[in-house]
């Protein structure tokens, strides 16, 4: 009886001596990571430091830099039926943004927008799935509106749409 006591103590000791390791190789490898994420994040933002003069004056530079858009021609609401699947119906409004000093005919715009039919016809609904597919819908928009206006249409904004 007296062999079990004894083991039972040397057990105690050592889950005692490892707990106070495991405590100091934890200590010393948050210091570490602690240590070296302040390097790096010192690194990283750089040693320089713009004085609140100079991003004073860059400011306005930036404004200056801004252009102005040209005439925004919304079209009238879009509904029709996707390729595949057909039961599936999309419902699409947009606008025009014409090019600074360009403008838009009436019968331009309705153009485009008898075209923007015709491609969401033979769309897929697996093509609009996500935010690229939303960003590749409207790339393939614009591309068309410049084709059909001769180079007059500078983005296609898409204010609103539903696929059910």
């Amino acid at each position: 009886m007296s062999d079990v006591t004894q083991s039972s103590g040397e057990t105690g000791k050592a889950a005692g001596g490892s707990l106070v390791g495991t405590l100091a190789a934890v200590a010393i490898l948050t210091a570490v990571a602690a240590g070296g994420g302040w390097f790096l994040g010192g690194y990283i933002s750089g040693t320089e430091q713009v004085p609140d003069q100079a991003m004073s004056d860059a400011a306005p530079k930036k404004k200056q830099e801004a252009k102005p858009l040209g005439e925004v021609v919304a079209l009238k609401p879009i509904l029709t039926n996707l390729g595949v699947p057909s039961t599936t119906w999309i419902r699409l409004e947009s606008a025009l943004v014409a090019k600074p000093g360009e403008e838009i005919a009436p019968e331009m715009a309705m153009n485009i927008s008898d075209d923007f039919m015709a491609f969401l016809r033979g769309v897929n609904l697996m093509q609009l799935q996500g935010a690229t597919g939303l960003a590749y819908l409207r790339a393939d928009l614009e591309e068309r509106a410049r084709m059909r206006s001769e180079g007059k249409v500078e983005r296609v904004f898409i204010s609103s749409l539903v696929v059910e």
